[in-house]
């Protein structure tokens, strides 16, 4: 019964580690003692991270399912390649909505997680490759290697998307 709960304090750990990052401070883990927030702000990041980051790798699985039958070897997984680069990075902007609009409804909001991740000009695609590649060595130690992949990963995102939304602001002041 506890292996169930425990990811959510995972998961509540991630989304505290980019609220930290989010306001700029050096991201630390958070104490345990504060075990119900974080379960609940696990929660919430979890249905996130389900929906935002389970939604384009299903859609890239649906979109290899007619090459199954077909002679081309590994090639026949080619559409699940951008939804495994989009689900971290898009998962990990739906949190920062999350959290800067406080309402589930902006985690979900499409076309302001497209312009997030259009903001960064492709900024992201190195560290979700090494996300990726990390998770593809760790695999045995998949609990662990996952954890702190999403870890290095969400708090790097949340802190490019606070540098841009620090630029916009300061393009936006008048001199």
């Amino acid at each position: 019964m506890t292996i169930p709960l425990a990811h959510f304090l995972a998961f509540g750990l991630l989304y505290s580690l980019i609220d930290q990052a989010r306001h700029g401070g050096n991201p630390q883990f958070p104490s345990l003692r504060g075990w119900r927030a974080l379960f609940v702000d696990g929660v919430a990041a979890f249905v996130i991270f389900l929906v935002l980051g389970g939604a384009p790798i299903c859609a890239g699985w649906i979109l290899s399912w007619p090459l199954q039958s077909l002679p081309i070897g590994p090639l026949r997984f080619l559409p699940l390649v951008p939804g495994a680069l989009l689900a971290a990075p898009l998962s990990a902007a739906g949190i920062y909505q999350y959290q800067r609009r406080d309402s589930l409804a902006a985690a979900f909001r499409l076309p302001e997680l497209a312009g997030i991740l259009q903001s960064c000009r492709g900024g992201l695609i190195l560290p979700t490759m090494a996300f990726l590649g990390f998770v593809a060595i760790g695999y045995p130690l998949i609990p662990f290697t996952l954890f702190t992949g999403l870890a290095a990963a969400f708090t790097f995102y949340a802190t490019s998307f606070r540098e841009i939304e620090e630029s916009r602001k300061a393009e936006a002041r008048p001199s």
